[in-house]
């Protein structure tokens, strides 16, 4: 069993079939992996009664960076029941919990009120959780504490304009993500204290609510993201969330102030 490779450091358990009985034995024989720094137990259907199972395991893992928990069947009720685990890893790099839809906005205030405590994280997938502008709002207010944040994905979910907005004005908000970073006199800078220069991925594409208004208003705000590497704010083009040429002018004049974006 585990107990025999307590220096387990990887620990990667997708489309084994799963369920909640599995996690519950996997969680006892996880209790002797202390120095576990990624766990990916992803397209398992644990659900709820199997996350309690894990949760009572993950605060042993002090030392995890990655944690992976696509698609689990996870609802709000798991994740109020995650969060105080969660709270204990400290040196989180990575969360994926994407593709549990019904996560839904109360499953991210829950989230949110403990992830100023994750300061080292740099990849935050939210995709496919079911969340909207309610749960956007609670985002927001964490995320000028999430300092290393290099990867954010809210795509296809139900976010509107109001929403994707007002995450990418915070995003770009320099006192919350990068001026912590910025030595004085620095003059390499790409500019400050006005531009966010650690965000390099973001998705927020095919969200339900956004309309061209909202596209058009991320376009005129992202030229503060200079280190963004990859962006996806598409549509799959039912009206009106459409790239009309409004967005289409706003993102040209951008686009010039985004020297690394790839694609």
């Amino acid at each position: 069993g585990l107990s025999s490779v307590p220096h387990l450091a990887v620990l990667r358990l997708g489309y084994v079939g799963m369920t909640a009985v599995g996690m519950s034995s996997l969680a006892l024989g996880m209790r002797h992996l202390a120095g576990l720094r990624e766990l990916a137990i992803h397209d398992n259907e644990i659900g709820d009664a199997g996350l309690e199972s894990l949760t009572a395991v993950l605060p042993t893992f002090t030392a995890m960076q990655v944690l992976v928990l696509v698609q689990t069947g996870i609802s709000s009720t798991g994740m109020r029941t995650l969060v105080p685990a969660l709270r204990q890893l400290t040196r989180l790099i990575t969360l994926d919990i994407s593709y549990n839809r019904d996560i839904r906005d109360h499953g991210l205030e829950s989230l949110a009120h403990i992830l100023p405590l994750l300061k080292a994280m740099k990849v935050l997938n939210l995709m496919r959780t079911g969340i909207s502008d309610r749960g956007i709002s609670a985002l927001v207010k964490a995320l000028p504490h999430l300092v290393e944040l290099q990867e954010l994905n809210v795509s296809y979910n139900n976010i509107g304009d109001s929403g994707i907005v007002s995450l990418v004005q915070t995003l770009c908000q320099p006192s919350s993500l990068d001026t912590g970073h910025n030595r004085a006199g620095d003059k390499n800078l790409t500019t400050s204290p006005h531009y966010n220069n650690t965000l390099q991925e973001l998705y927020i594409e095919e969200n339900s609510g956004v309309t061209g208004a909202g596209l058009g208003r991320v376009a005129q705000l992202i030229s503060a993201l200079p280190a963004l590497t990859r962006l996806d704010m598409s549509s799959d083009g039912r009206p009106p969330a459409y790239l009309h040429d409004t967005i289409a002018m706003a993102l040209a004049e951008a686009l010039p102030r985004l020297p690394a974006l790839e694609e």
